[in-house]
């Protein structure tokens, strides 16, 4: 028990009264896919994960279709790569999924009823064994929600933006966050769940959804969907700590106090430079104490934003452990231009053949840079 975590003050607290700073990386691209980080066809903020999916289930059986995708993320993160992050310093996996890893569609039905065969609760599991092996926390991240929360790609839908409105999707998503609740409540090695991934983030599309992410109407929207997520949660019982997002600022949030929102860790997200970062951090820190909260950037690509985070207490989680296609500068730690899937086009065997052993981390390039600055800033931590 003495690894069950909670927020007190502005502090993450273990069972030994320690406060815990999450240091680590986001698992990106594994349980949900983006076109321009992952080996898949299809251009960057025009192609999605539902596209991939949706092509793949008209070519091929529901079987296959599975099988595929059971390829791909028993490869693209293995218990190697568990221990590489381990051997970082980092405590922490943040990892991004997406209700159809569960739902086989927006109405909410298991793909499988038995959760020990469902393929997104067998992941889940297995990333909990892993990082209780390697002596880590997971965050769980709900990348995609039913109907998408923004009109962004990286939801797994495009321009879509529909979960505000949609009852049917705000029943599904609650009904997996209540599964995922029941399932893991009594699991110390969850640090957190993250209720969904950068809401409302519509900058640059057009469309009947795209409502401004600036404005005070989206936010309200962004709320009611975490006022009901997070009710339903702690109506199963379960008391892990809560992180919500701001998008693109931690003020768009509400004071937890007055939502009776409780053991909360605020986040946002940062791709700005120092300047921009030093001020959205210190921005965090101000928020920290006045609504006693954690703080916690969930991603980010600036490494020198790794000590601005530090010496406010705030946790971190870079953008991300690996990719392919596009070689973005910090964004990696591990890169390689692997050859993508034609979903359209190749063969269940080679669309196997691409996502099998080719993809694993083994025939990447490590990225030293990024390496040994999280190294780097990791064992700088534990020393102090």
């Amino acid at each position: 028990m003495n690894r069950f975590l909670k927020v007190v003050g502005s502090k993450v607290i273990n069972g030994l009264g320690e406060n815990i700073i999450f240091r680590g990386v986001n698992l990106g691209g594994w349980l949900i896919q983006e076109s321009w980080m992952c080996p898949v066809s299809g251009e960057d903020r025009k192609w999605a994960n539902l596209d991939t999916l949706n092509v793949l289930k008209k070519r091929f059986t529901e079987e296959e279709v599975q099988e595929i995708f059971d390829t791909y993320q028993d490869h693209w993160i293995t218990e190697t790569d568990i221990k590489i992050i381990f051997e970082l310093g980092c405590n922490v996996l943040r990892v991004p999924f997406w209700y159809r890893n569960f739902m086989a569609d927006e109405e909410g039905t298991w793909i499988h009823e038995n959760f020990d065969k469902n393929p997104g609760f067998k992941r889940i599991d297995w990333i909990i064994q892993m990082a209780e092996r390697y002596g880590m926390y997971v965050i769980l991240d709900l990348h995609g929600c039913p109907g998408g929360q923004s009109m962004d790609h990286c939801c797994g839908t495009l321009a879509r933006n529909s979960l505000y409105t949609n009852a049917v999707c705000q029943e599904s998503m609650k009904k997996l966050w209540v599964a995922i609740a029941n399932r893991y409540k009594d699991t110390s090695t969850i640090a957190a769940y993250d209720i969904m991934n950068e809401p409302q983030n519509n900058t640059g599309y057009e469309g009947e959804n795209s409502y401004d992410p600036w404005k005070q109407e989206s936010w309200e929207m962004t709320n009611q969907i975490y006022d009901s997520m997070i009710k339903a949660i702690r109506d199963t019982g379960d008391n892990h700590i809560i992180t919500v997002e701001g998008i693109w600022r931690v003020s768009n949030l509400p004071d937890p106090r007055e939502m009776g929102w409780t053991n909360m860790m605020y986040q946002t997200h940062l791709y700005d430079d120092d300047q921009g970062f030093k001020q959205w951090v210190e921005d965090m820190a101000a928020t920290m104490s006045k609504y006693g909260v954690a703080g916690y950037i969930g991603e980010f690509q600036n490494l020198n934003g790794i000590k601005m985070c530090e010496e406010n207490n705030i946790s971190w989680t870079t953008w991300s452990y690996k990719g392919t296609n596009n070689d973005v500068g910090t964004f990696f730690c591990y890169f390689a231009n692997s050859e993508r899937v034609d979903v359209e086009k190749d063969s269940l065997e080679i669309i196997k053949q691409k996502w099998g052993e080719k993809i694993e981390t083994k025939n990447f390039d490590a990225k030293n840079k990024v390496i040994e600055y999280i190294k780097n800033s990791t064992r700088i931590s534990s020393i102090k």
